[in-house]
């Protein structure tokens, strides 16, 4: 899902979430269940391809910026968080694959998910993240602090 804002007038602007059904995003559903939970009704819904994803034809739904109003911020929120959590998991499955992660050499599948969970959770601050030279985030984590991390977040998972 990705979220577009477009003026509309004076003052006003048209806000579209856009999802792509043959492609959907981990976010989608979240999403969807915010909207419904505050009873969020879109002003049109739709279905059509899209510049950029020429040949999928997406689910659009469209709302006015007032109506959302601060709602706009928690879906955004929500998008973030699921990113944040890709990206995260990515830096530590490269440290893994670098070798450099070796608290994770003897641990199981199980005990690794769910040191990898808390760590995610650990690690979701502002200070693990920043932009890359292209302008994407990205998750920025120190070898030696993950690597202390991981062991007592494995130790933890031994322990339950």
């Amino acid at each position: 899902m990705y979220i577009t804002v477009e003026p509309a007038g004076l003052m006003m602007h048209t806000v579209k979430l856009v999802f792509d059904p043959s492609d959907p995003a981990p976010e989608d559903q979240q999403v969807r269940d915010y909207l419904s939970e505050h009873e969020l009704e879109p002003r049109y819904h739709w279905f059509a391809e899209i510049d950029g994803l020429e040949g999928r034809e997406c689910e659009i739904m469209q709302f006015g910026g007032c109506y959302l109003g601060r709602n706009l911020q928690n879906i955004g929120l929500i998008q973030r968080r699921i990113v944040e959590e890709e990206l995260l998991t990515a830096e530590i499955d490269r440290h893994i694959a670098d070798g450099r992660l070796t608290a994770f050499a003897d641990a199981t599948e199980t005990q690794r998910q769910g040191a990898v969970a808390a760590l995610i959770e650990e690690f979701r601050v502002e200070e693990s993240f920043a932009q890359s030279e292209d302008g994407e985030l990205r998750a920025m984590l120190d070898a030696e602090v993950l690597q202390q991390s991981a062991l007592r977040a494995l130790a933890a998972t031994e322990a339950a």
